[in-house]
């Protein structure tokens, strides 16, 4: 091989390593954003597993609370029916209303609507299926954000090593990482494992 062809060949070299160098640079300045980003929305994520989980617990207290009252009333009720029924027409009255006060108060702390022991209960789910998915959501942004991690140390090493190899592997992870970002958004429960 004649010197002048040497010197072409390492010029080639030169040329593909800086061109490699940049295509490096470039895939780890794409892996970082997408890695701030999962790390920005796992971030959020974990705030509202928290938001939802207090929500849970203070929905499920407040169906304690009512069930207490219910049973509480219902005692009551059961005793006051067993006490001597008075003769005054008045005490009567008073009694009578206050048996059916007491029947009602039970049927309102179990069954109301907007406040009763069902509709509580309905909510406490419904915040409790709402972290449910904030979880799946923070455990896929998690597994995101460690794809892309990985991502960034191969296509670092890479450039070190001038591995075409661990290039192609960080691109790899890196498109791992993307995915499960994406499926963090639109089906997080496919990308928490």
């Amino acid at each position: 091989m004649s010197t002048h062809e040497s010197l072409e060949h390492q010029e080639h070299a030169e040329h593909a390593a800086t061109h490699g160098n940049k295509r490096a640079a470039l895939l780890i300045a794409v892996l970082a954003a997408a890695l701030a980003i999962c790390e920005q929305q796992g971030k959020h994520a974990e705030i509202a597993v928290q938001e939802q989980a207090i929500l849970t617990a203070d929905a499920w207290a407040q169906y304690q609370a009512k069930s207490i009252r219910a049973a509480v009333a219902q005692d009551i009720e059961r005793l006051a029916s067993t006490l001597d029924r008075p003769t005054d027409a008045d005490l009567i009255a008073t009694r009578t209303g206050v048996l059916k006060q007491l029947q009602s108060d039970q049927v309102h702390y179990d069954t109301d609507a907007k406040d009763g022991k069902e509709a509580i209960a309905a909510r406490a789910r419904a915040f409790d299926a709402a972290r449910q998915d904030a979880l799946e959501r923070d455990h896929t942004y998690d597994n995101a954000a460690a794809a892309l991690e990985l991502g960034i140390v191969l296509a670092t090493a890479s450039v070190i090593t001038a591995s075409k190899l661990l290039i192609r592997f960080a691109f790899v992870l890196g498109g791992i990482g993307i995915v499960l970002g994406v499926l963090g958004v639109l089906a997080p429960s496919l990308g928490a494992l």
